[in-house]
């Protein structure tokens, strides 16, 4: 067999990878079996094209092998249950997730722990830690999951140097950038953990999130520094590259190996050799086997999303830049724009099917952001490398580092604030098929020998073929509903809470489902009803407020018939058997699950769902469950509305002058003499508010929490007397509709 063109080789990659999907997923081996026969044949005819379906079969036998090896791995053992293990860190954590050894077990591989702790816990410190594990397996089956600890102790035990170095990394970042310790981990490390909740979702919308992330581009920025400070120290060219290639190597096996990172590292491995043997080998084949090389170290990093996404933006940047070096020039202004919209593009389908959202912000944000980063990421590693050698040195490259950092920060903030910066959908691969179009028509428009002239005409064809497709009818994908802007209903369903709310595009959200007990379950009786009469076949989102009886009851009987996209509840774990039954539940049917943290936001077809509590470094968190509801600041145009939860007043008052007037109430705790207290009321001064309350032995809603609304001059409307309170929005005004009456509100100027 002759060498391998460079077409052939991404076709013999493809084919592994295809394989190697296929044992990973457990699909019949028959045809494997076939194939190697078939290639056996093909090869001893001396046809190159038959080490495809050899291929193809390799990767089939070590996708068994990985699958097989997984079985025995500890997330695989864990059983969904109250537990009580010893562990050892791998990282240091503070309040958040963390790697964990299991170090008295048969096991292999690390757990994900969600501690809750004052101060750091440093990596290598051994732990007796009781909590619940809750399995979330990945795409292909690869066992995964959270152990949520509830109570832990110290034990004694050694940190190694790796460990030590990892807690000495966290100490140096928190003395040298105090309150951007996070971000400088997340930099360094890749840990984001420590990011303020609020910004790590700014830095999502706006596109920028890929410098959170240890990536290619970090890789990078670590291997072109080191050769250039090499080539300044004069060192060979040869030699400066070697040297720069095994830093890199070190670095990311000193990270624990993530498929991006590794793949970059390979991909300079593989460039410096070939320089070292002056080859010029084509980029595209050098993408494949670095993809290969990932693959074949971690077998279950094919599924792995951050791989997909590197893998996919080199390529779309490459190939785009390509088109614009040859039609436009290689201007680096040009350079910028195309590589930034070829990996926006490229990467745009894997977004929009995982995470049901495409940042288009990042096109132009990274004009600043790159360049920004570049000085940021090195001054700030340099920083905290000297710091045990010379702090005023690195206190002063600290401030300067710290100006990048902050300038970083004003990006994300900025971008993710623009109308159209990040467009959001439900998630799944029908989401995904209109960007993956999009994709192939950029590709045919430049064309491969295409002029700049050319490029335009297709463009302009197929914006003709656009506007006529769009005029063409259309059957409506939107909900039954036929209200066309957002609409919000809260359910009669007795002494509890439910609530679901329609947006403009006729997508749904449940926040809370009503309470059950052994003669009637809220969730099965009223809101599935509700689903069912509106035509809802799907919720973008279920928000649970918290785990008490009244909010979660109706949960399964409502999940069981609708799926979620994303379900976003506080993550803390309670004996209650509906609310570990909706775990379980979302865990059986690989429903999207997601802590809820004061900073989080959602943005759907418009209407903004931003988190304002729980703040988990409260110092009465955990305390009382129904102080850390989850509530939100529900947006749309000049609309603002407030769901409560079951809020007291302790809580209420770390929201002072977060929110300001509002034009409706979620009243908290059903109205109970606790919550609803003067100081909220007078700063959000609802004009209309919504008591959701049934028959009960607690007063609810208590006379004292009435009086102080009408103090503020809102009109109470309640689900015990009005039925189920729906509220339509308009531009200007809000409409309430009840059993008694309608009412119309002007939102607030």
């Amino acid at each position: 067999m002759g060498p391998l063109r460079p077409p052939a080789s991404v076709l013999l990659v493809l084919c592994f990878e295809a394989g190697l999907a296929t044992g990973l997923a457990r699909f019949p081996a028959p045809l494997i079996v076939i194939l190697a026969l078939m290639a056996a044949a093909l090869l001893a005819h001396g046809r190159w094209f038959g080490w495809l379906p050899a291929g193809v079969a390799l990767g089939f036998g070590l996708g068994i092998i990985a699958r097989a090896h997984s079985r025995s791995s500890c997330p695989a053992t864990m059983l969904p249950a109250p537990a009580t293990l010893t562990i050892r860190l791998l990282e240091p954590v503070t309040d958040g997730l963390a790697a964990a050894a299991l170090p008295r077990s048969r096991c292999h591989g690390a757990l994900t722990v969600r501690v809750r702790a004052r101060q750091l816990m440093p990596a290598g410190t051994s732990w007796r830690v009781t909590g619940r594990w809750l399995p979330l397996p990945r795409f292909g089956g690869r066992p995964d999951g959270i152990f949520v600890v509830t109570e832990l102790a110290a034990r004694p035990g050694t940190a190694g140097p790796s460990a030590r170095l990892r807690s000495w990394l966290a100490r140096t970042a928190l003395r040298l950038y105090g309150s951007r310790a996070g971000l400088v981990e997340a930099l360094l490390v890749g840990r984001r953990g420590g990011i303020d909740p609020g910004l790590n979702a700014a830095f999502a919308r706006s596109g920028l999130v890929h410098l959170l992330s240890i990536s290619g581009f970090h890789v990078g920025i670590v291997f072109g520094w080191a050769l250039l400070l090499l080539r300044v120290l004069r060192v060979r060219r040869t030699t400066a590259s070697a040297t720069a290639t095994a830093l890199v190597l070190g670095y990311v096996l000193f990270l624990g190996w993530p498929p991006p990172a590794a793949r970059a590292a390979l991909l300079c491995a593989l460039g410096a050799w070939s320089f070292a043997r002056q080859r010029h080998p084509s980029p595209l084949a050098l993408l494949a086997l670095t993809c290969l090389g990932v693959t074949l170290l971690d077998p279950w990093a094919l599924f792995d999303l951050g791989g997909w996404l590197s893998a996919s933006a080199f390529w779309g940047a490459l190939s785009f830049t390509r088109w614009s070096d040859r039609s436009l020039g290689p201007a680096a202004g040009w350079r910028m724009l195309f590589a930034s919209l070829g990996a926006t593009l490229a990467t745009a389908p894997f977004t929009a099917a995982a995470l049901g959202s495409v940042a288009l912000a990042g096109i132009a944000l990274n004009f600043a952001a790159i360049p920004l980063a570049a000085l940021a990421v090195p001054a700030v590693l340099a920083s905290v490398l000297l710091a045990p050698l010379a702090i005023p040195v690195a206190s002063a490259l600290a401030a300067g580092g710290g100006l990048g950092l902050a300038g970083l920060e004003f990006l994300a903030r900025t971008g993710s604030a623009f109308p159209f910066g990040a467009i959001s959908g439900p998630g799944g691969w029908a989401v995904a098929l209109p960007w993956a179009a999009l994709l192939l028509a950029a590709r045919w428009t430049m064309g491969r020998r295409n002029t700049s002239r050319r490029a335009a005409l297709r463009l302009g064809w197929l914006a003709v073929f656009a506007a006529g497709f769009t005029a063409l009818p259309r059957a409506r994908l939107r909900s039954t509903d036929e209200g066309n802007g957002l609409a919000l209903h809260f359910l009669s369903v007795g002494q509890g809470d439910a609530a679901l709310i329609r947006t403009p595009a006729g997508r749904w959200i449940l926040v809370d489902a009503g309470p059950a007990d052994e003669r009637r379950d809220a969730g099965r009786d009223v809101v599935l009803p509700f689903l069912i009469r509106h035509g809802v076949t799907r919720l973008a989102a279920f928000v649970l407020s918290h785990g008490h009886l009244d909010h979660v009851g109706g949960a399964v009987a409502v999940l069981r018939q609708v799926p979620a996209d994303l379900i976003l509840e506080p993550a803390e774990p309670v004996a209650e058997p509906h609310y570990l039954g909706m775990l379980d539940l979302a865990t059986e049917r690989g429903y999207r699950w997601s802590a809820g943290r004061v900073g989080d936001s959602l943005l759907i077809d418009g209407v903004s769902l931003r988190v304002l509590h729980p703040d988990t470094t409260w110092a009465r968190w955990h305390e009382d469950l129904n102080d850390d509801s989850v509530v939100l600041l529900i947006r749309r145009g000049a609309f603002e509305a407030v769901f409560a939860g079951d809020l007291g007043v302790r809580a209420e008052s770390l929201l002072a002058g977060q929110v300001g007037r509002i034009d409706l109430l979620k009243v908290g705790h059903h109205g109970s003499a606790g919550s609803s207290g003067a100081a909220w009321l007078g700063e959000l001064r609802p004009k209309a508010a919504v008591v959701s309350v049934g028959v009960n032995r607690y007063g609810h809603p208590a006379p004292s929490a009435l009086a102080r609304l009408a103090a503020q001059g809102t009109e109470v409307w309640r689900t015990d007397r009005d039925g189920t309170v729906s509220v339509t929005v308009a531009d200007s005004s809000m409409t309430l509709h009840g059993r008694r009456l309608t009412r119309q509100y002007p939102l607030r100027p």
